[in-house]
């Protein structure tokens, strides 16, 4: 454990008030003159420059000197900055180059053992540098020194902070990047695999990973939640989408929620008229089996996975999943706004929806940070016309037709929802600016999130999902769908909804969940590091 700064002695307070007050002629409060830095360790025993001497009594009387020419020097030289910061930071750029380097494709020889040894060091490491991060966020207390001499260096808008802030989100994702990439281990692992080694809490790309059942189920239920821009583990970019008339965010994922201070009832808001015009009666029966659009799509669907079936097991190349990826497409289109992509692949609504549905850099990506910027220049033209296509048809849907701002809570609300409103009435939203919801929140999760789980399901007529060479003969044995050749309870509703569930629970489309700290928390154990404190505004992990 990296010990953390106690407080200064008083011969040290004493020689430093004089070295300021020769070199500036003024007086400084202590507060302003005690040594920066240190890991924020409640009820933990902690090193500091006690009264007992640190140096050689031999070496004590030019320490002394040294102090007293120059305060700035002797920070640097006594703050943890270089102990709790920098070395980890190093050390982190050194472990992450490494275990890009150990599996596929660079040594396509490396055992599951090594590799999940060099896992876990670079896992470790990314703990201390995400811990100071989380404790500090680049203000003079971060410890760095820096700011004393050259401001630039250092702070909210600094170089070292940005350089910082950058590693510890790319460095912390590295190995699920690697592992997915690289198809070194399914995504998955990633989380199971800190959590047996570093407990229910530990860091994940910067973030304070909290793995504990109870505790993310209790926050999740009830707990306020300060939302942001994040996509799991991903930081999103705010500019990528729209706001409402009065400038505040609108992006449904991004709402706070329940008994948060900045939750003015937005959030409640979306839900409520979601319920309300897409996921009504109208909604249930066009859903129907006996629906002709329906009837038609799994038509489709049954004609195109034949096909691909018997190309499996030929051996032949099979072109994937795709059909799933199409029938998913035209059931949200048809369900939830009452639009039929039709069998023309080249009108605009089918050309739209496909588009929308796609994971490529011009529909999703570019919300992203990184490389969101870049994405986002490039395809700025496209991005434009597919945005705007998507929003006229919505616009022109049947469920939309009679859209109009909610004026009071839906009586039907439960008691969950009417919490959620937090003492607000229903936010006035627009038809306009509810399309401006409704648009990234059917492409980041409308679209990606069913095709995602039926993905899983199929997989089971094709092989199972694959979990990657590089894990552990437990990880090999954990079920992420039904086991090939699986016998489906088709007929049997109830049977066939737990299968569903149960897969949806081994194989989500998004792991985890961000937010942001409402007020300042601790955690009982920190990766094994003890109790930590965790001030407001940084992004837990559920």
């Amino acid at each position: 454990m990296v010990p953390a700064m106690g407080p200064p002695s008083a011969s040290y307070m004493e020689r430093k008030r004089a070295a300021v007050g020769r070199a500036k002629g003024s007086t400084i409060d202590d507060a302003r003159i005690a040594p920066r830095g240190g890991f924020d360790t409640p009820d933990v025993k902690i090193m500091s420059r006690g009264a007992t001497p640190l140096l050689p009594r031999s070496t004590a009387s030019s320490a002394d000197s040294c102090c007293a020419a120059c305060p700035c020097l002797f920070d640097f030289a006594s703050s943890c900055w270089l102990t709790g910061c920098v070395l980890p930071l190093c050390a982190s750029v050194c472990c992450t180059c490494t275990l890009a380097c150990a599996g596929p494709p660079c040594s396509p020889c490396t055992t599951p053992e090594c590799y999940m040894s060099l896992e876990r060091m670079q896992s470790a490491v990314h703990n201390h540098v995400a811990l100071w991060k989380l404790q500090h966020q680049g203000e003079p207390s971060a410890g760095c020194p820096c700011y004393m001499c050259c401001g630039c260096l250092n702070g909210c808008c600094g170089l070292f902070w940005v350089l910082m802030d950058m590693w510890t989100y790319i460095g912390g994702g590295a190995p699920i990047t690697f592992n997915s990439v690289f198809g070194r281990s399914a995504g998955w692992t990633t989380y199971t695999r800190r959590q047996a080694w570093f407990g229910g809490t530990f860091a994940l790309s910067s973030k304070l990973c909290i793995a504990d059942a109870d505790r993310v189920n209790k926050q999740l239920l009830d707990g306020p939640m300060d939302r942001d821009y994040y996509l799991g583990v991903h930081p999103l970019r705010p500019m990528s989408f729209d706001t409402f008339s009065d400038g505040k965010k609108s992006f449904p994922l991004a709402l706070p929620s329940g008994a948060c201070p900045m939750n003015g009832g937005a959030h409640a808001t979306f839900h409520s008229s979601f319920g309300r015009y897409l996921w009504n009666d109208k909604a249930a029966e066009r859903m129907q089996a006996s629906n002709p659009v329906v009837q038609r799509a799994a038509a489709e669907m049954k004609h195109n996975f034949a096909h691909a079936k018997r190309a499996f097991e030929a051996g032949e190349d099979w072109g994937g999943l795709w059909f799933v990826d199409l029938f998913c497409t035209r059931l949200v289109f048809w369900g939830m706004v009452g639009v039929d992509m039709g069998d023309d692949p080249s009108s605009e609504v089918y050309r739209t929806a496909m588009w929308a549905q796609n994971n490529n850099p011009a529909t999703s990506r570019h919300m992203v940070v990184p490389p969101g910027e870049v994405i986002g220049k490039v395809y700025a033209a496209q991005i434009e016309e597919k945005v705007a296509s998507l929003r006229k048809i919505f616009a022109a849907s049947p469920a939309l037709a009679d859209y109009e701002p909610l004026e009071a809570i839906p009586e039907d609300a439960s008691e969950l929802r009417r919490a959620d409103y937090h003492g607000h009435p229903p936010r006035r939203v627009s038809k306009a600016e509810f399309i401006d919801q409704l648009v990234p929140a059917t492409i980041i999760a409308g679209l990606l999130g069913p095709k995602t789980l039926a993905n899983a399901l199929m997989m089971s007529f094709f092989g199972g999902l694959n979990i990657g060479p590089l894990s552990t003969a437990e990880e090999r044995a954990t079920p992420q769908c039904p086991p090939p050749g699986f016998d489906f309870p088709f007929g049997d509703d109830d049977k066939l909804r737990l299968v569903i569930l149960e897969s949806l629970r081994l194989a989500p489309a998004v792991y985890e969940t961000v937010f942001l700290l409402p007020e300042e928390s601790s955690v009982a154990d920190y990766a094994g590091f003890g109790a930590k404190r965790v001030p407001p505004g940084r992004p837990p992990m559920l």
